[in-house]
């Protein structure tokens, strides 16, 4: 059970809730979802094939972006995010990213396009109502531009961010030394709804395991001398 101050990103000045992985808008989206309440389906399965091993440093096109892992620290404080506890640690992945298309992104979008995978204490976050599954991946919190350290809403065509993808951590479970990374694409096609071009369908395409620094140490005080 997580502490009641944990569990969730604290942000400041911000009510979003988190958004979870959506199915496609469309007739078939309807059939999936009737074979998801009955507990057949996921749409995060992937046969393992087909999903290519995670490499730090490679560009992967996951559709409306490319995303480009770096390093993943954690970090007691980061904009937008109040500072670290004794309940909650922030686990933070340094990205770089752009948007493949013509058209703006939103940054919910991308932050839905990369989740932690079997991390213990960074849980699905449930809302009241809701019925994720605490054991799937979850995505990261929010996106924050490293440069400014404002929140990435938008990804603007034509744009490169260095970006900080956020998690926050049961400060009662041990700091990883690595983190299976699970990033999502999407495939663009007409929407049955309102035959709009749309990033549908999210599945794994890269997953692996990077190694996530820890805090440094305190310096000790040093030891007074015998008079």
């Amino acid at each position: 059970m997580m502490a009641e101050s944990g569990g969730r990103l604290r942000r400041l000045g911000l009510g979003a809730s988190r958004q979870h992985l959506p199915l496609a808008g469309s007739a078939a989206g309807a059939v999936v979802l009737a074979v998801l309440v009955a507990g057949g389906f996921d749409p995060l399965e992937k046969p393992a094939a087909d999903v290519a091993p995670l490499v730090v440093g490679e560009a992967v096109d996951l559709g409306p972006f490319t995303v480009t892992v770096e390093r993943m620290r954690v970090v007691d404080e980061l904009p937008g995010v109040s500072e670290g506890d004794d309940d909650t640690r922030v686990l933070a992945l340094v990205a770089t990213v752009t948007a493949t298309g013509t058209t703006t992104e939103y940054g919910a979008m991308l932050s839905e396009s990369v989740a932690l995978d079997g991390v213990p204490g960074v849980p699905a976050e449930v809302l009241p109502g809701d019925t994720a599954d605490p054991d799937e991946p979850v995505p990261a919190g929010d996106v924050y531009v490293m440069a400014d350290g404002t929140r990435l809403d938008a990804v603007q065509p034509g744009l490169e961010y260095e970006v900080a993808m956020v998690w926050e951590q049961d400060a009662r479970a041990a700091v990883p030394s690595e983190a299976r990374l699970v990033l999502v694409g999407r495939t663009l096609r007409q929407s049955s709804i309102d035959r709009s071009q749309e990033w549908l369908d999210p599945l794994p395409v890269v997953a692996g395991d990077i190694d996530v620094t820890a805090p440094s140490a305190e310096p000790s005080e040093p030891a007074e001398e015998d008079s």
